[in-house]
């Protein structure tokens, strides 16, 4: 009986093997140069999606998503009484103001002013007193303690090879991680980068959680994953649709006044009494590690 052919996983330019972190440290800094990181990584981008940033919590899947991860970040005790969490890029709160109640406090990080003046208006008005705002730049904060829990939600910099390396440096004890595994697909969005580009992805497939996953992995880490699957369903004015779709689509370049005429055009044709309602077929993950697991004697 001939032996059985052995499936070998592929190596990084550089030779290093898909086991090792320098594989998917290298992966993931390709990964984020052709995607060009650049203006997702600058104020004005997130300055720009603030106003129409918390719609999605109108919507019953994603709802339902940020409630479960909540629940298990509280079951696993990464959320407590007592426990000090970072929220690194925490755009408007979501997450954070649902934290802070069960928690001693919660820092919420973020490059975007006007992101963090939406928390702001939030935390009054809930009238939470354990939430602090800090607007800095991600990679240029040195934060002189630690946190028990480190979370991230949906953000670029989890594309950045540097990133989940100075969470685990600032994390106490764990590190909590959601993002795009695999699927975004909106079919309107997608009809109207056909007629821009001549294909129908406006980015690189999202892989944000695999990589990081990979990446911990290779380090020896053991991370939880779930994976959620679901339909985003927003329903919008024209104007504020328009603003969206610009938005979301000046992320890999800006557009030219006659590609700004026809997203309106689309937009309009799409409209039903003034409101368009998109639907986006999602797969979102979400990671946990516990940088204690396995620390006791056996």
């Amino acid at each position: 009986m001939s032996a059985r052919k052995r499936t070998r996983l592929p190596e990084a330019r550089s030779g290093h093997s898909p086991y090792s972190p320098e594989f998917w440290r290298e992966y993931a800094g390709n990964r984020a140069k052709v995607a060009g990181e650049g203006y997702r990584l600058e104020s004005c981008c997130w300055d720009r999606a603030a106003a129409t940033y918390d719609d999605l919590e109108a919507c019953t899947d994603y709802m339902f998503q940020m409630e479960a991860i909540l629940a298990s970040l509280r079951e696993r005790r990464a959320v407590a009484q007592g426990m000090t969490v970072l929220d690194v890029a925490c755009g408007t709160g979501s997450y954070a103001l649902r934290m802070a109640p069960f928690c001693k406090e919660v820092t919420c990080l973020d490059i975007s002013r006007r992101m963090l003046d939406r928390l702001d208006e939030k935390r009054a008005r809930l009238g939470l007193k354990n939430v602090r705002a800090v607007h800095q730049d991600w990679f240029a904060f040195r934060p002189a303690e630690t946190f028990d829990t480190v979370f991230a939600s949906m953000t670029p910099l989890l594309h950045a090879p540097d990133t989940i390396d100075r969470m685990l440096e600032i994390a106490g004890r764990f590190v909590a991680l959601v993002g795009w595994a695999g699927v975004r697909e909106n079919p309107l969005l997608a009809a109207i980068v056909h007629d821009l580009t001549g294909h129908g992805h406006p980015s690189p497939p999202p892989d944000d959680i695999l990589i990081p996953f990979n990446y911990l992995r290779a380090l020896g880490l053991a991370p939880d994953v779930r994976f959620f699957h679901g339909c985003w369903v927003r329903t919008r004015s024209v104007e504020r649709q328009v603003e969206s779709f610009l938005w979301r689509l000046e992320l890999n370049r800006p557009l030219t006044a006659d590609e700004k005429a026809h997203v309106r055009i689309r937009t309009e044709a799409a409209a039903e009494n003034g409101t368009v309602t998109l639907r986006t077929k999602v797969r979102i993950g979400f990671l946990l590690v516990d940088k204690g697991a396995g620390a006791d004697p056996c």
